[in-house]
């Protein structure tokens, strides 16, 4: 045994893990774009329930058969009606359909009372196969950690909480977007992820106790295998791949080629051989080791390891049968839960005025209704398990959920190939067969001592569950399958060839007043589209039947085909006023969006950046004014959906992407886009002009470009890298012309010492010489006074041009004057 705590703390980190990958899914939407066929093929593992690791084990001990029968029909569908399920894909698609509620009641007239039918019966179907995977759970815990099987109180179930654990897990990604129609990436490569994961628990448990208990395997010779049943659950498991609400979405609605059909077809099916390899011999060493010591044959799987000591191989059996119940209840109460609201709480909101006066976004209110209808669903489910208790074995809950929905399978066929049978016969047949199914399988669900069951109603044995028409010899499930297929089928015809059965057949809604039926597609179509749809039609007066046809065609697109048919119901009948409040549940959604349109189209046209937008196929969606001036395309040339290999052979070829073979760089562009690759670069148009090129990949698919006209900026940047360049050469030349003036400026100087020197020098002689002729005049006794002011005149003079004298010295270096500290 393990501890509590241990068990849950690996069962939080799985679950964590499983999270993670969804999460990765969702925000890297184009990961494994390349091998998503691979992925869509391992998520329809989903069909290996909790019941394949631990039902499946039971159902080999008891019959000897080595290969699961459901699990062969399964194979036989994708191996020889792969045609069928492309059609159904098909279907899927043209009508937008989420749901096998949604594909009968939109190819059987649009009936809500049909498609609430087909929701009842799989929430009867369903229901009891959620609380399987959630009492495998409580058994496989049980067993782990206590050893045996054990009664809890409900707050101590350890069901309960890995229940709620599922529903946020379904609620955080399944719940994200209104439109039923839109991949959901993450929940499929979770699904996938843990399609492997089981593969492998599976393999490894299987390879390792083998290994070290050979001696043990053929401790007891298997007698023959009991084929009772085994067509009937052939036949279950074959309906199983469409009529399982998880199963229709993880196969049909998540479909998105004809490739991932062809790939499903040898992997899906080599899948369930490789996960079926270890069953039978798992059942036969359970018998041979555990069988005498009464442990049920439902816990082998787990019983086996732990009895031999090998904890970690039971913990990692445990986390398998945990992930495979996880992936099945996710998708399970997800899909059950767009039924539910759709088709029941829906109805019943409109009938009662939902959105009545109200300009408000009904979509948040929407998604809320689905997840309270998830967390409704999981209890319902988690009660069932409660109940059941012992009573029941996997295997015996698995063939009882899935003869419930095998009942859908008229209605399917009749949506899809004979949609003239009309709704009235379908809700008949599939009424009568529900009705029946239960008849039969009551032995099942109630105590067998009821004298009634036991001899049948008013003492008519051949009307007993077990003995019914006669059939006593059938196994109770094969009795109650072919039974209630042939009450389904039989009510079914005899309705669509009765007066009765004639009303159930889709009609046209007739004319409506070409005013109210205007306003109505005013309500959610463009003006544009509007203004084409009533080209030329009257302001006042009846439509014709093509013009309303076109209308709700057009608004299919928009609200989808069973809102646009109940408008224009409300329209024919009742006129502009319950138009209005109809309308109101929708309007204010519609307006917000035109709205929004005509705010992104003003932002995108008056930026000076070109904005290219091209969707996950690569086709042109949406552009600006500034792109098209820029790539001066041709008139007419951009358009919505024209792919955008056209438009960039078009600017290759005219020389705007410059040189090179053409056919070669588009292959390249196109690759870079689906990959999602970022790019930044610029190109030279012919004209000069340089553009800067900017990609980026969208979430859920497609890719926008933008063009920005760099030519001013680069210009300025040329002329920058020029002035830098040339400055060091202006340095240069101003430093020698410096040099050469400075040098200059010092032979001035010292040819003015020279001159100052040799004029002083040629000065001083006459000044001498005048000296001694006043010193002579004194000397002969001339005028006094005059000789006086002669002499002071010449000793002025003389200092004069010893100053001079002094100073070309100076500057000649021939005098070197010695600074002294004089005080005053």
């Amino acid at each position: 045994m393990l501890s509590a705590s241990v068990i849950a703390i690996a069962a939080l980190c799985w679950l964590g893990l499983l999270f993670g990958v969804a999460l990765l899914g969702e925000r890297r939407p184009h990961i494994f774009e390349k091998r998503w066929a691979i992925v869509y093929a391992l998520s329809l593992a989903i069909h290996c329930t909790s019941w394949t690791f631990y039902g499946t084990v039971t159902q080999a001990s008891r019959s000897g058969w080595w290969l699961p029968p459901t699990f062969v029909g399964a194979i036989l569908m994708y191996l020889f009606a792969l045609k069928f399920l492309g059609r159904m894909v098909q279907l899927v698609r043209e009508y937008n359909a989420g749901s096998l509620a949604d594909l009968i009641a939109v190819r059987l007239g649009r009936h809500s009372g049909l498609a609430a039918l087909v929701t009842a019966v799989v929430v009867i179907g369903i229901v009891p196969y959620i609380a399987l995977q959630l009492k495998a759970v409580a058994m496989s815990y049980g067993i782990l950690s206590q050893g045996q099987l054990a009664e809890s109180e409900p707050w101590q179930d350890s069901a309960l909480y890995v229940a709620l654990l599922m529903a946020l897990f379904a609620m955080l990604f399944g719940t994200r977007r209104a439109s039923t129609m839109a991949h959901n990436r993450g929940l499929v490569l979770a699904m996938a992820f843990e399609s492997l994961f089981k593969l492998g628990a599976m393999l490894a448990l299987g390879s390792l106790l083998f290994a070290e208990l050979p001696a043990n395997l053929p401790a007891r010779v298997p007698g023959p295998a009991d084929s009772g049943g085994f067509p009937a659950l052939i036949l279950l498991g074959a309906l199983a791949m469409f009529t399982m609400p998880h199963q229709f979405y993880a196969g049909i609605v998540e479909c998105r080629s004809d490739g991932n059909l062809r790939t499903a077809r040898w992997l899906f099916p080599l899948y369930l051989l490789l996960i079926s390899l270890p069953i039978l011999p798992l059942a036969q060493l359970g018998d041979a080791l555990l069988g005498p010591s009464g442990v049920s044959s439902d816990m082998y799987v787990l019983a086996l390891p732990l009895a031999q000591g090998e904890r970690g191989l039971a913990l990692v059996a445990f986390l398998g049968g945990l992930s495979a119940a996880t992936s099945m209840v996710v998708i399970a109460t997800l899909t059950l839960s767009l039924m539910v609201v759709n088709h029941f709480i829906a109805p019943l909101r409109v009938r009662s005025g939902w959105g009545r006066g109200e300009r408000v976004d009904l979509r948040g209110a929407l998604l809320n209704y689905r997840r309270v209808a998830i967390v409704v669903v999981i209890l319902l489910a988690w009660a069932y398990s409660r109940l059941l208790a012992r009573n029941e074995a996997l295997a015996d809950i698995g063939a009882i959920s899935f003869s419930a929905l095998a009942g859908l399978t008229p209605a399917v066929l009749a949506a899809m190939y004979r949609p003239q049978v009309g709704s009235r016969a379908v809700m008949a047949g599939l009424a009568a067969g529900t009705v029946v199914w239960i008849y039969a399988v009551l032995p099942a669900l109630l105590p067998a001592s009821l004298p009634w069951l036991r001899d049948g109603p008013f003492g008519l044995h051949w009307l007993a569950p077990d003995d019914l028409l006669g059939l006593g010899d059938w196994n109770r499930l094969g009795r109650a399958v072919v039974v209630s297929l042939a009450a389904n089928m039989a009510v079914m015809l005899a309705v669509a060839g009765s007066r009765y059965g004639q009303g159930g057949r889709a009609v046209s809604v007739g004319h409506v007043d070409v005013a109210e039926l205007r306003a109505l597609a005013a309500r959610f179509l463009p003006p544009e589209r509007v203004e084409h749809l009533f080209d030329g039609a009257p302001t006042s007066g009846s439509s014709g039947t093509a013009r309303v046809n076109q209308v709700e065609h057009e608004l299919a697109a928009v609200i989808g085909a069973a809102s646009a048919r109940l408008l224009l119901e409300v329209a024919h009948r009742q006129g502009r006023d319950e138009l209005d409040t109809v309308v109101a549940i929708v309007g204010e959604a519609a307006q917000d969006l035109r709205f929004n349109q005509r705010v992104l189209g003003a932002a995108l046209e008056n930026m000076s950046q070109g904005i290219c937008v091209v969707d996950a196929e690569l086709h042109l969606v949406a552009w600006n004014s500034p792109y098209a001036r820029l790539f001066n395309y041709p008139s007419g040339m951009l358009r919505v959906g024209r792919p955008v290999a056209e438009l960039t052979r078009h600017n290759i070829e005219v020389g705007m992407l410059g040189p090179g073979a053409v056919e070669a760089r588009v292959r390249r562009r196109l690759e870079h886009m689906r990959a999602g690759t970022r790019h930044l670069s610029e190109r030279r148009f012919p004209d000069g002009r340089i553009v800067e090129v900017r990609g980026n990949p969208m979430p859920g698919g497609g890719f926008v470009a933008t063009f920005t006209d760099v030519t001013a900026f680069r210009q300025a940047e040329a002329a920058l890298k020029r002035v830098n360049e040339t400055l060091e050469l202006r340095v240069d030349e101003r430093t020698r012309a410096l040099a050469l003036a400075s040098a200059a400026a010092q032979a001035a100087n010292e040819a003015k010492s020279r001159f100052l020197t040799a004029v002083t020098h040629d000065l001083m002689q006459p000044l001498h010489a005048a000296q001694l002729f006043a010193h002579a005049l004194t000397e002969r006794g001339g005028d006094s006074r005059t000789a006086q002011h002669l002499n002071g005149a010449l000793a002025a003079t003389e200092g004069l041009l010893t100053g001079l004298l002094d100073v070309a010295r100076l500057e000649g270096g021939r005098l070197h004057p010695q600074p002294r500290h004089v005080e005053q």
